[in-house]
């Protein structure tokens, strides 16, 4: 890496960064301050070393980040939050070679990412499904529609993933915890790039990171951000294509004052892949499935959707963050964002709504029916808050109060041409549809809800040693939906107060024991001409943080017991609200750098998640899906000794065996592992990247007639210049 003011430099120049960077490797240079002496041509020189203070949105050097904003709407250090959250920061990143979020989520204790292509970013934390509800970009929620949910992880400076209920400070959201992108913005004196990216599957793949101050005093700073892909998938017929754009500008007019535009651009040309992996099993006499080992299974890119499947999506944002201090007391703070999302997708059913649909008796027929789902989605989100900064007697308070709003439009179609399409699994014959003959219109609806939430939360300093955070906050949510169709609308509105309180002991070695305890509300649609009230999520975590002084070295611990009440469930065709949830666990995570070249990340995760309460026959046993234990180490090391700028680092990770849908068959445990080789030269770094090293074939989501095939190996090399 290099940086223009240093290749324009004065010998002197030249030989004081010399000295800062070897300082790096040599701990008798790492004091306060260097002296520099040169042969006979520059006098001493004495060099200050002056930290840069870490923002909750900035840039940071590494893997180990120490302050966040998700959690508290502040920039607080993450050892006086009571609740277990933890940072991806942009170089784990890259070393990782991440492009999507549930890529980036691979290492972190307490979320399980999705094992195959879905069409949007979805994971599962401490037990429960997030989707969209729990999937934030720069502090708002992102999506409406889990089938819009895919965010451009090249666009993000950190992502933040905080578990545990969050509904205090963001509204409706499901009790395991919230994930937050964190957008790159303009930054002064910022490390610039391009690149290129070619891989797997014909990936081709270039971007550019560009931007600094346009303004001689700093007051105007811009930056964009882009990338284009095309390539294909592991899956036939199935894309991966993606065109990003994402300008932004910062403007200060006082040191009191920013207001920072972001706006992007996202389309895709991709594929939902949900069910296009079968392992076949056999059948009786009278059709009924034989479960057990599968007698056949197809290849891992076999894709029973056929050709001219899958969706085209444009996503447009605009969206701005405004700060004004009115003195160091008292700022305001306003955040908002508008997004249009169009998708259009080809989809063939296999499943749902039909009975001859699906595996036939032969064992070898899937019946199938194409389907064309064009939906349009709208959304704008707006926060705003006040902060307060005082003391009453021995105790320091940052306090803020805000009010939020969001407003959402959803529209969606299906229809098809109600054309059944047998396929012989064993020996296919394809056959593209006629996609715009699907005249037969089976839905036609939109949906337009509201949310606004009233919000208070104080973070209190009690002396050095205590810090404890109260928040409390009341919501009304409503939603209108119409059939097209019928011409029929329905609505339900419903309220929720959600809360948090919680304490951390910071000892001056640097533990911070903490405990707590948070709550969460989801809405629950009307049926059978009834309303319900809300689903409530109630935790109780305990955990130490443990940060010491000086050192590079982060770890957390935190145990918890996580209930959702007032679930949904049947009860003799009838549906009430009686169904209860629950998941408790244990979850660690370190960041460790034994040496100065060595980076070390670990998680450990045990999930105990319990159908506590149904009628549906499954009462105490596990939860779908989850596995009770999951664990991933990650290792980075510098190999300066025997090449200079030459590193190399392997990641493991293992998912432990869970329950599927078949009571005879549980979805297999699995270790995979990950690579990387990268060397850097002069303004240049190449790296290589491996996913699923060895090629490791692992089913997954089983039922009684089928397995999914999760993610195989997968090779990326990149090439960036950076200035």
């Amino acid at each position: 890496m290099s940086n223009p003011s240093f290749a324009t430099a004065t010998p002197g120049l030249r030989t004081i960064a010399a000295a800062a960077f070897l300082s790096c490797f040599n701990p008798a240079h790492a004091a306060d301050s260097t002296t520099v002496t040169t042969d006979n041509t520059l006098p001493d020189v004495r060099v200050k070393a002056q930290a840069v203070r870490e923002s909750a949105t900035g840039q940071v050097q590494g893997y180990k980040a120490t302050r966040a904003a998700t959690a508290t709407k502040t920039d607080t250090p993450l050892n006086e939050t009571p609740q277990s959250i933890s940072v991806i920061t942009r170089d784990a990143m890259d070393d990782r070679g991440a492009a999507s979020v549930a890529e980036v989520l691979r290492y972190s204790a307490g979320v399980k990412p999705g094992n195959f292509s879905y069409g949007g970013d979805v994971f599962v934390m401490r037990g429960f499904d997030v989707g969209d509800e729990g999937l934030f970009l720069d502090g708002l929620r992102a999506f409406t529609n889990v089938f819009s949910s895919s965010l451009e992880t090249y666009g993000a400076e950190r992502v933040e993933v905080l578990r545990g209920p969050a509904s205090v400070l963001y509204g409706l959201a499901t009790p395991g915890g919230v994930v937050n992108v964190v957008s790159k913005r303009p930054q002064a004196g910022m490390t610039q790039e391009i690149g290129v990216e070619v891989g797997s599957h014909n990936r081709k793949q270039v971007m550019a990171d560009i931007g600094g101050s346009l303004t001689g005093d700093e007051r105007l700073l811009g930056r964009l951000v882009f990338l284009g892909r095309d390539a294909d998938t592991q899956y036939d017929w199935s894309q991966d294509d993606r065109l990003y754009i994402a300008p932004s500008l910062t403007w200060r007019p006082t040191a009191s004052t920013s207001l920072t535009a972001l706006l992007s651009y996202n389309e895709d040309r991709q594929s939902y892949v949900w069910g296009s992996q079968y392992a076949r099993f056999g059948t009786t006499a009278g059709g009924a499935p034989i479960t057990g080992q599968p007698i056949a299974q197809l290849g891992e890119n076999f894709n029973f959707s056929g050709p001219g499947t899958g969706f085209h999506r444009k996503m447009k944002t605009v969206g701005y963050q405004f700060e004004h201090r009115f003195n160091d007391a008292v700022a305001i703070r306003q955040n908002l964002r508008w997004s249009d999302i169009e998708t259009g997708r080809r989809e063939m059913w296999a499943s749902y709504f039909a009975p001859n649909l699906g595996l036939q008796t032969d064992g070898r027929t899937l019946n199938r029916l194409a389907v064309a789902r064009p939906d349009h989605d709208r959304a704008l989100n707006v926060d705003n808050h006040v902060e307060g900064r005082f003391a009453t007697g021995a105790v320091t308070h940052t306090l803020i109060g805000g009010l939020d709003y969001r407003r959402v439009t959803f529209h969606s179609e299906i229809s098809s041409d109600g054309i059944i399409r047998p396929l012989d699994l064993f020996n296919p014959t394809w056959t593209e549809p006629n996609w715009d003959a699907m005249n037969i219109l089976a839905s036609s609806s939109t949906s337009k809800g509201r949310q606004t939430g009233l919000y208070a939360q104080d973070q209190m300093k009690f002396g050095p040693n205590w810090a404890v955070t109260a928040g409390l906050r009341r919501d009304r949510y409503s939603l209108d939906t119409t059939n097209h169709l019928t011409s029929t609308t329905s609505g339900y509105s419903t309220d929720a107060t959600t809360g948090r309180l919680g304490a951390v002991y910071l000892a001056s070695n640097g533990w911070a024991p903490y405990v707590s305890y948070a709550t969460s509300f989801e809405p629950n649609a009307p049926q059978q001409g009834k309303t319900f009230d809300p689903s409530s999520g109630k935790q109780i975590e305990a955990g130490v943080r443990y940060e010491p002084a000086g050192q590079d070295l982060s770890l957390i611990a935190s145990v918890y017991d996580l209930r959702k009440t007032n679930v949904l469930m049947t009860i003799n065709n009838v549906v009430t609200q009686r169904g209860e949830v629950g998941s408790r666990g244990l979850e660690l995570e370190a960041n460790v750098n034994p040496t100065k070249s060595w980076t070390l990340t670990g998680a450990y995760t045990y999930t105990d998640s319990e159908i506590t309460r149904s009628s549906s026959g499954d009462q105490g046993q596990r939860v779908i899906n989850i596995p009770r234990v999951t664990a991933s180490v990650w290792s980075m090391n510098k190999l300066n000794t025997f090449v200079q700028g030459l590193s190399a680092g392997a990641g493991v990770r293992y998912v432990g065996e869970s329950r599927s849908s078949d009571p005879n068959r549980p979805n297999e445990a699995s270790t995979l592992i990950d690579a990387v080789v990268a060397y850097e030269t002069g303004p240049w770094k190449f790296s290589f990247n491996a996913d699923n090293l060895f090629d490791k074939t692992v089913l997954t989501e089983c039922s009684t007639t089928v397995c999914m095939v999760s993610y195989g190996r997968n090779l990326k090399a990149r090439a960036t210049y950076r200035w």
